[in-house]
């Protein structure tokens, strides 16, 4: 019997501001040894998902504030010092159905609510492109694990992280990964596919209901295809049109050396190597709203 998302979600929850770190010369750490081992039992041995919350509660109890930019960026570095800890303590072989040569951890920050004009994480074998942050629901493409750092937003409404138990849905429908899954021609990542993406966002996907003015979470998922969780997120809009907002994201994943693997990885998915556009589609068009299926019709469930 599977375990429904909405439980998924909340024994996922682990708040930062409940392990003790040492803020010096602006750099929240070492990472407490408790916390990785969390996600580790969370992401890597359990339902394949953490939400780490309470940079606001951790930035006040050192006296520091979440709206300072200076703050916000240490706590987000901070966050991924905690990806780069639970990556150093799990064997990524045990989660991957193809051998894949990882040897780093990337990152990169991103607009979360205007367009990118040059984008990738690994410009030595993937080229450089426009990107839109919200999108259909997908994996990011040929890494078992990815963290996903959002906030804190300023003037934005929406914009929240999803989360779809696509595992699940394929166990109960019977469905192969490898057939649940389809290119993406504006990206390297990989989106199921529209017969099967109104039924996951019903009933096996949850948006998290998080206040991401006042606090910043990472999300940590096993990003897996065969066995790991989807994620999409909500469209995000301006609370006051009248007023810029921004939306800030770090984007953090694994790499390997060269193209190779990244090929190796959409073959085991009976997936073409992507020949992947550099622009992003227009608004109003067929590709367009294919690329953003159904992230504006997801309820935010309370977190």
């Amino acid at each position: 019997m599977t375990t429904p998302i909405t439980d998924i979600v909340q024994q996922a929850k682990v708040d930062v501001s409940a392990y003790e770190v040492t803020l010096t010369d602006g750099k929240f750490g070492p990472v407490p040894d408790a916390l990785t081992t969390r996600l580790v039992a969370l992401v890597a041995d359990g339902a394949g998902l953490a939400v780490l919350h309470g940079a606001g509660s951790l930035l006040a109890a050192h006296g520091l504030d979440i709206a300072d930019e200076t703050h916000a960026a240490a706590v987000r570095d901070y966050f991924e010092a905690i990806f780069r800890e639970f990556s150093a303590e799990v064997d990524f072989s045990k989660y991957t159905p193809v051998v894949m040569g990882y040897d780093q951890v990337a990152s990169m920050d991103v607009d979360g609510f205007n367009k990118n004009t040059r984008f990738t994480p690994n410009s030595d074998h993937t080229d450089s492109r426009e990107f839109l942050t919200t999108k259909c629901v997908h994996f990011d493409a040929a890494t078992t694990f990815i963290g996903n750092v959002y906030g804190p937003y300023t003037n934005i409404s929406g914009g929240l992280p999803i989360v779809c138990d696509t595992r699940a849905y394929c166990a109960a429908n019977g469905v192969d990964p490898a057939d649940l899954v389809e290119l993406m021609p504006h990206s390297y990542n990989v989106a199921v596919k529209e017969e099967h993406t109104a039924e996951i966002l019903a009933g096996y996907s949850l948006a998290l209901d998080v206040d991401l003015g006042a606090d910043m979470v990472m999300v940590v998922l096993n990003n897996e295809v065969a066995g790991g969780l989807a994620h999409a997120g909500t469209t995000p809009s301006l609370t006051d049109p009248a007023k810029p907002g921004k939306r800030p994201l770090r984007h953090i994943e694994l790499q390997f050396e060269d193209g190779e693997n990244l090929n190796t990885w959409y073959r085991h998915y009976r997936l073409p190597i992507p020949e992947v556009h550099v622009t992003v589609p227009d608004v109003d068009t067929p590709d367009h709203d294919r690329y953003h299926l159904g992230v504006g019709a997801v309820p935010a469930a309370q977190s």
